[in-house]
């Protein structure tokens, strides 16, 4: 009796993930003070913007320094802004749950970079909410983000040679590895609702969302393997008088 259970469970898990539906993002609510961790960078098209963690809140829990939302939340869009003091909508998703399924529809650049840009950007974000980096370490954190979502616009040469490592160090990864997003159950992605030109800016944090049984169900299995088989222009420092 036993091993013929055993033998069956692999396939009931298998049929169960066949059906499983794709993971749903839940309304998130978001708001930027216009505070932030990392230097002032100015090597952009846009000119001079604000860079590394940034201060606020996510679904009401405090984002920043020594705040229980963690140590802020990262930008990885450079070219739509959101005002320091401005509260948002988003569509906040656990990035374990993002799949070349939903990559599309469920982020701000899925449909551009795909699941191995993402893949590149949660290794970098990974990074920063592990490894405490200081606000040069920061800039050239956001650098990197802004360099792999920006579809050319930002040029390599004109990001520091910090963030030309990390995106590097970021492509061998996922080359290497591969484009899979399931062992980030620890990072966040705010997609903002709506989307498009002066909008919001997909952020990324570790506030956790509520899931809909569609994803807590996805991450359940995953989790399983199947059994085998933050307009923020970052924002605008205050320069000669003007903010994002």
């Amino acid at each position: 009796m036993k091993d013929r259970f055993l033998r069956f469970l692999p396939v009931a898990l298998l049929a169960i993930c066949g059906v499983v539906p794709t993971a749903s993002a839940q309304n998130t609510n978001m708001y930027a003070d216009g505070g932030y961790q990392g230097n002032v960078w100015c090597g952009g098209p846009e000119g001079c913007v604000a860079t590394g963690f940034y201060d606020g809140s996510i679904n009401g829990v405090g984002v920043g320094p020594s705040r229980p939302g963690g140590p802020g939340m990262v930008c990885d869009d450079y070219f739509d802004d959101t005002n320091p003091g401005e509260h948002w909508t988003a569509d906040g998703i656990n990035v374990a749950a993002l799949n070349s399924g939903n990559i599309g529809a469920q982020t701000l650049f899925g449909s551009l970079i795909g699941m191995t840009g993402y893949a590149e950007l949660a290794y970098l974000v990974n990074q920063m909410f592990t490894t405490n980096p200081n606000s040069a370490l920061q800039a050239s954190y956001s650098e990197a983000l802004w360099y792999l979502t920006s579809n050319g616009k930002i040029s390599w040469s004109s990001i520091d040679k910090t963030a030309q490592t990390l995106v590097t160090t970021a492509q061998a990864y996922v080359q290497k590895y591969g484009n899979s997003l399931g062992q980030y159950a620890n990072l966040w992605l705010y997609t903002p609702n709506p989307r498009g030109p002066n909008e919001a800016q997909e952020m990324w944090g570790i506030v956790r969302v509520a899931e809909g049984g569609a994803a807590a169900l996805y991450l359940l299995l995953a989790g399983f393997t199947c059994f085998g088989a933050m307009r923020f222009r970052s924002p605008r420092p205050n320069i000669q008088g003007k903010t994002a």
